[in-house]
């Protein structure tokens, strides 16, 4: 036992350390993100994924919108501007096309001049039968594009073909309204309204010898008494009060 010289501090004992023990190498493992169990496995990062493709219309659904875009549209009968209307449709779905000259050079410009005529120019029948007359010319039109859209279509792109089928619905349109119900006044009117050069020509001519023909025996009696009442009303107003009117026994 040492004993320290006074005013010297105590000597430290060293205690011996115990030597480290080798430690194993750890692993090198990497974790992956927490996914929940229901997860798809992850990916490389390597690999891309491919677009999804737009949705598109169908080639058939864009002909169809595109062939009921270019179908005649529907247009009111009974109207003024009728024709006007069926040109400016033709013109918006044939772009570059001729229209149908019949729209424009007969049905616009006589459905602008009957209309023009007035109780000066046509009886009340008379003035009724235009009305009647231009309706069921448009109403012609408008059953034939309605009974087959396409086949109307076409039909207008060839303005000569169109013009004969025009013509050819003008006599049942001019008799069934009633035309050999009225008094000669009015048929003369009827008749001297269109210019000769629409009448002198081969569909022109063509439609006056249909109507003709489809007058009956009773229709002529019809039409010369109708004359005559029209011609009494006329100068009735002048005939000599002390002159008593001639009975005509007639044979209807």
């Amino acid at each position: 036992m040492r004993i320290s010289r006074p005013g010297t501090p105590p000597a430290r004992t060293q205690v011996p350390q115990p030597e480290p023990k080798p430690v194993a190498p750890q692993k090198n493992t990497v974790r992956s993100p927490a996914t929940s169990s229901s997860a798809a496995p992850a990916r490389s990062a390597d690999t891309f994924e491919a677009p999804r493709p737009t949705p598109t219309a169908s080639t058939g659904g864009t002909a169809r919108s595109n062939a009921a875009r270019n179908l005649p549209a529907e247009i009111p009968t009974g109207t003024k501007d009728y024709y006007r209307q069926r040109y400016d449709d033709f013109v918006r779905r044939n772009p570059g096309m001729t229209p149908p000259s019949y729209y424009l050079e007969y049905g616009q410009k006589y459905c602008d001049r009957f209309s023009s005529l007035g109780p000066k120019d046509l009886t009340p029948e008379g003035l009724a039968w235009r009305d009647r007359t231009l309706k069921a010319l448009q109403d012609s039109i408008e059953t034939k594009r309605m009974e087959d859209p396409v086949g109307f279509a076409q039909l207008e792109r060839d303005p000569e073909a169109f013009k004969k089928f025009a013509y050819d619905s003008h006599p049942d349109a001019y008799v069934q309204s009633g035309l050999y119900k009225l008094p000669a006044q009015d048929l003369l009117k009827i008749g001297t309204t269109p210019d000769l050069k629409d009448l002198f020509t081969k569909d022109g001519l063509r439609q006056v010898a249909v109507a003709l023909g489809k007058m009956k025996p009773q229709d002529a009696a019809n039409v010369a008494k109708e004359s005559l009442e029209e011609l009494w009303k006329d100068i009735k107003p002048s005939w000599p009060p002390i002159i008593k009117p001639p009975h005509l026994s007639l044979p209807w």
